[in-house]
């Protein structure tokens, strides 16, 4: 039962209680319900409502719109996670009721988002690592949906971040396979996938291990390309850029690289990234 939306728009339409009470009810009965939230008839709230401009379902949300709130506010703070505003995607999931929802694919995103944000954002690869754990011996157990490759990644990039290679390889090199049993049918499972791609591809970079790290990245533009994505192309190319500075130095191919990195950088707005190129192309001059 949401009251405060009650009493939010009594507020905005300037009713005092007693004022929205008339005709209807009684002051009091009105103050213990917004106060104490003590249940008033249907008929009266119908008719308290109606002045109100509310509907029933406005007061009493079913399930699933609460689940449908909820997934929009995932994929905001899923959005923030792709263009690196991590403290963003955080504040978003600390304000979600998530307890409350039944849906084991919504405990699951939420898990996937917030692990990889305090891994990335190095808050504590501990909590980050029960997140995924969460997923992996919990809610998937059977690891039958995306969740689970995402959940590998994520440990990678929490051992990664915490200087341990060899625990981060151990989860990373199971990736490659993995990603080509991915459905990408729509937004939400190629988001996924180039999420994985990306953070597996930067792993072999940091590795030197050029090849497979270019390979990866590759596969991450070409589909991006194909579902008309953007988003992960401007890290991609960065990425890239690097890993043909570091093998062949400052080549016509590597200017070409930085060069879209920074365009589509800025076609998304994506400022976190358009300082870190700036901040590479002084490094290396």
């Amino acid at each position: 039962m949401d009251i405060e939306k009650f009493i939010k728009r009594r507020k905005e339409l300037g009713y005092s209680q007693s004022e929205l009470a008339k005709g209807i009810c009684t002051q009091a009965t009105i103050s213990k319900f917004e106060n104490n939230g003590k249940m008033i008839s249907t008929k009266i709230l119908t008719q308290l409502c109606q002045r109100l401009g509310l509907s029933l379902s406005d007061i009493f949300p079913s399930q699933s719109d609460k689940d449908s709130a909820v997934r929009d506010e995932l994929q905001r703070a899923e959005f923030d996670l792709i263009t690196t505003e991590y403290d963003e995607a955080l504040d978003i999931l600390s304000s979600l009721d998530i307890k409350s929802i039944d849906d084991k694919q919504i405990q699951m995103e939420y898990l996937f988002i917030r692990g990889y944000a305090l891994a990335l954002s190095n808050r504590s690869s501990e909590d980050a690592i029960f997140c995924f754990d969460q997923i992996l011996n919990g809610y998937d157990e059977s690891h039958t949906t995306v969740y689970s490759p995402l959940a590998y990644v994520g440990m990678g990039i929490s051992y990664q971040q915490a200087g341990n290679f060899d625990k981060a390889e151990f989860y990373f090199s199971k990736m490659p396979k993995r990603l080509k049993t991915i459905s990408n049918t729509d937004v939400d499972s190629v988001w996924k996938s180039l999420t994985m791609l990306f953070y597996t591809g930067n792993f072999y970079s940091a590795q030197n291990e050029m090849d497979t790290s270019n390979m990866l990245l590759q596969s991450l533009i070409n589909l991006s390309s194909d579902r008309h994505v953007t988003f992960y192309v401007a890290r991609a190319q960065y990425h890239l850029a690097e890993n043909e500075y570091s093998v062949n130095g400052k080549t016509d191919r590597f200017v070409e690289l930085i060069n879209d990195a920074t365009a589509f950088a800025r076609f998304n707005k994506n400022n976190n990234l358009l300082k870190q190129i700036d901040s590479y192309n002084h490094s290396i001059q």
